[in-house]
């Protein structure tokens, strides 16, 4: 399991925007840059889906996605596995957390992603470097 560190972290939470990478079962890519997202513990993030479409179909289909994120803390890129939860306990946290920190928006479901690997953003000499 991958344990994220206070910088990740800490950078993740700086980042204003981040843009969540998906491709469907036959490979066609598809980015979209996202608000609504958290770390939930050291290992997975949850992110609050309003208004995906093809993303969320991408999803069903293969589970397998990319977020990366550039800021005034720098920037990493997470690989993940997610789940999507539309009726249980985590979108109740989804819906409780918007509720809080983004009352216009209204949850269609929370997308919990399982962190598979953080890779290196940042310009020098180990670009794409897997570092956990």
């Amino acid at each position: 399991m991958v344990t994220l560190t206070p910088e990740i972290k800490e950078s993740l939470q700086a980042a204003k925007i981040v843009f969540l990478a998906t491709a469907s079962k036959t490979g066609i890519p598809n980015v979209v840059p996202i608000a609504a997202f958290k770390v939930r513990d050291d290992g997975t993030l949850l992110i609050s889906d309003q208004y995906f479409n093809k993303t969320l179909a991408n999803m069903k289909q293969n589970p397998e996605i990319a977020l990366s994120w550039w800021g005034e803390k720098g920037g990493f890129q997470i690989k993940g596995t997610v789940t999507v939860h539309t009726d249980d306990e985590i979108f109740r946290e989804n819906i409780a957390w918007m509720k809080e920190s983004w009352p216009k928006f209204t949850p269609k479901s929370a997308v919990l992603v399982k962190i598979t690997g953080v890779y290196i953003v940042k310009p020098g000499p180990e670009p794409g470097k897997q570092i956990l």
